[in-house]
């Protein structure tokens, strides 16, 4: 729980501090920047668990869930460009 308390600490600061001047705008940019980071972890964690790295299910099975989830996370980062800090 705490390193979500860290991490929704990190989305307010990155949306609501100017960076030259003005505002961060680019919100997918961020979701983009957060899926790299995970795929990073993911790969990391399973390779030092010696585990596979082929899905066992197919792929198409996962595209709802995973565009669903990309969606959530830009309109996430969208709703703190309202919210009065």
């Amino acid at each position: 729980i705490g390193m979500l308390v860290i991490y929704g600490l990190l989305q307010e600061r990155i949306m609501s501090i100017p960076y030259g001047g003005e505002l961060f705008t680019d919100s997918v940019f961020l979701v983009f920047c957060n899926r790299i980071v995970a795929i990073v972890f993911a790969v990391s964690m399973a390779a030092g668990k010696g585990e596979e790295l082929a899905n066992k299910a197919p792929l198409w099975k996962y595209l709802a869930i995973s565009f669903s989830s990309v969606y959530a996370s830009a309109c996430q980062y969208e709703a703190l460009r309202y919210v009065s800090f």
